[in-house]
């Protein structure tokens, strides 16, 4: 080997022992960060907290109400009223602090899934819960696009009257 070959196999060397730290350092790095985001159930992250730029949840859930919702119905012979007063339940209330500026984002999701609703269909039996469902679905949706939704974890039916 000359002088020439062995100096470039060196500078070789280095530069690929350079480029395996450097990849193993931030793939350890993204890789302790993107599990200790979706293992949050157990509690158990080995994550450095310097890795992490989110607080623990906390063991109550705190259950944020919302403005009241008063939407028209169709029934048979004439218009009906439904009132729903719906809270959200989560385990970081301090995250979405800022959900009263969602306000029009939940009343549109909602004048929508009720705009094909009628009187009848919400005042048969079983309706409570099928419609529960429904409206925690459209809320979800609705906040689909945002970072709230990850912080959402119920979405309950606190008061719902149908005139």
């Amino acid at each position: 080997m000359t002088k020439q070959q062995l100096i470039a196999m060196f500078a070789a060397m280095i530069i690929t022992s350079l480029l395996v730290s450097a990849g193993t350092i931030f793939g350890g790095a993204w890789y302790l960060k993107n599990s200790a985001s979706s293992d949050g159930a157990d509690g158990g992250s080995l994550m450095p907290s310097f890795f992490s730029s989110s607080s623990q949840p906390s063991k109550d859930p705190a259950f944020l109400p919302l403005d009241k919702v008063v939407l028209s119905v169709k029934g048979k012979k004439q218009n009906h009223f439904v009132m729903i007063e719906l809270a959200i339940e989560t385990r970081y209330p301090e995250r979405i602090e800022n959900l009263d500026n969602y306000t029009p984002l939940i009343r549109n999701a909602l004048l929508r899934l009720f705009n094909n609703k009628t009187y009848e269909s919400l005042n048969r039996e079983g309706a409570v819960k099928e419609l529960e469902n429904e409206v925690k679905q459209t809320v979800l949706l609705a906040f689909e696009k945002t970072d709230i939704v990850r912080e959402i974890d119920d979405v309950l039916l606190t008061k719902y009257v149908v005139q």
